[in-house]
């Protein structure tokens, strides 16, 4: 639904308070979403994408803090970034975020966001620890931002004839009350200035709060834009798996091998009708398993049919109940006694969980 009354040339009328918190932490709507990486490009015929990324559970903590010293620099003290916490008065904020509450010690070690360029170069993980400041500095003026970012990301898809996939738990689980939840008072000059520079039409709150699903309603509605995500929460609660697909997110829940419910946790989120990512340690050129089985005491085994999950990124197009497999990727700097419990071995014998056991079949 492209307004043709959109005009791509315009000026960026960014409001006031959206462009004066990207200038405070060294941002650009241009820098806040990644449009590129070989991921993506895997499913450029289907979809454009793009992701969101932050600081993972507690590396803006450990970035802010002198003294911190890690296997690699990206992991390690980033003295810039500390200065522009302290000057933007976010230093206590920063020591204290947990960007991925339900991380496991093997998550937090082997994460993806310190493989790639994010593991080996700081400039990245600063742009990442900037865009984590902006949020905790002020959520609802970042969601905004993002939501503008979401717009510009949506009229370069519709020059290519494409639908939008976003993001928004690219490597962390967003703010803190969850992106499902964020309230964003869009004000109808608001929705009218994005309409106008990227044709995408906003639904504004009349004065009232609402999520960003919400503004987004009408492309999420007639299919031009997708938000989905992958997410190691609970099934249940305000933060849980089943709030952010009512909320409007196509949601995968990914595999905590190493935590105490790893079994019980992912027969639930499979039984409520969801994905499992499971990350497996394959080699180069190992056939994907044909099917995960799990078990735990007192629940009947579940056998769920596998899906490449390398293939593409675009997770709404798998269907629902499976387990989506996605080879292990090297982690920079990651501690290998920590991390390695937290993929499935490559081998068809049954695999010891806390609570239960797995068992890949080829």
């Amino acid at each position: 639904m492209f307004s043709s009354a959109a005009r791509p040339t315009a000026p960026l009328a960014l409001p006031a308070d959206i462009a004066a918190l990207l200038a405070r932490f060294g941002l650009s709507l241009d820098s806040l979403l990644t449009d590129s990486n070989p991921k993506l490009a895997k499913g450029s015929a289907v979809a454009r994408s793009a992701i969101l990324h932050h600081l993972p559970a507690r590396a803006l903590a450990a970035a802010v803090t002198p003294g911190t010293v890690a296997p690699t620099a990206p992991r390690s003290y980033l003295a810039a970034l500390a200065a522009l916490a302290a000057r933007e008065g976010v230093a206590a904020l920063a020591r204290h975020h947990n960007g991925c509450p339900w991380a496991t010690a093997g998550c937090s070690a082997g994460c993806l966001n310190w493989a790639g360029h994010g593991g080996l170069s700081p400039a990245v993980a600063a742009a990442r620890g900037r865009r984590t400041l902006a949020m905790l500095a002020d959520p609802a003026a970042y969601g905004r931002a993002v939501l503008w970012a979401v717009a510009r990301q949506w009229a370069r898809a519709q020059a290519e004839g494409l639908p939008l996939a976003v993001r928004l738990r690219g490597t962390d689980e967003g703010p803190a009350i969850g992106w499902h939840r964020l309230a964003l008072t869009i004000t109808p000059a608001e929705a009218q200035a994005v309409a106008r520079r990227f044709g995408l039409p906003l639904t504004p709150g009349d004065g009232v709060a609402h999520t960003l699903a919400a503004a987004l309603s009408v492309p999420i509605t007639e299919g031009s834009l997708t938000l989905y995500d992958y997410s190691k929460a609970p099934l249940s609660g305000p933060l849980g798996l089943s709030a952010q697909r009512a909320a409007g997110w196509d949601v995968t829940a990914s595999l905590a091998a190493d935590r105490a419910t790893a079994a019980a946790d992912a027969m639930a989120a499979l039984g409520g009708g969801f994905r499992l990512a499971v990350p497996v340690a394959l080699a180069k050129g190992q056939p994907l398993p044909r099917t995960l089985t799990l078990s735990a005491p007192d629940r009947p085994p579940l056998a769920v049919p596998c899906v490449d999950g390398d293939a593409t990124d675009h997770r709404w197009c798998d269907p629902a109940g499976v387990a989506v497999i996605l080879r292990t990727k090297r982690s920079r700097g990651a501690d290998a006694a920590l991390a390695a419990p937290f993929s499935l071995a490559p081998t068809g014998h049954p695999q010891a969980l806390a609570d239960g056991v797995a068992t890949l079949a080829w």
